[in-house]
């Protein structure tokens, strides 16, 4: 399901446990044209379920907090923010245009 949509999307894409991850050029904020690495949880009922929330790395901090530890080691933070609107679109370029969002949201901070 999802990695073969990351794939079709254009991603190399590697599993890594319970983690899709792939290279991500950042589009928007003060990251533009910056490559990050991406994981994304692999949900078990995927296209019910998103992923929780990103996995990145290098660490960014997101300006909205809910910044945790990530499994996938202490060179990566999992940005707590699961997509807003997954009942209206149920998609791997849903969850994408989710990604944007978050690193638009790094321009803006939490007083926008």
């Amino acid at each position: 399901g999802m990695l073969a949509g990351l794939r079709r999307a254009g991603y190399t894409v590697e599993q890594s446990g319970n983690f899709a991850v792939f290279d991500y050029l950042v589009e928007v904020g003060p990251q533009a044209g910056t490559t990050v690495r991406i994981g994304l949880e692999l949900v078990p009922d995927w296209p019910l379920s998103a992923p929780h929330g990103p996995h990145i790395t290098p660490r960014l901090g997101h300006p909205y907090g809910a910044v945790h530890t990530s499994p996938l080691g202490q060179e990566w933070e999992h940005w707590s923010r699961p997509p807003a609107d997954w009942a209206h679109d149920r998609t791997v370029r849903g969850y994408l245009r989710h990604l944007r969002t978050l690193f638009a949201q790094l321009e803006n901070g939490p007083s926008a």
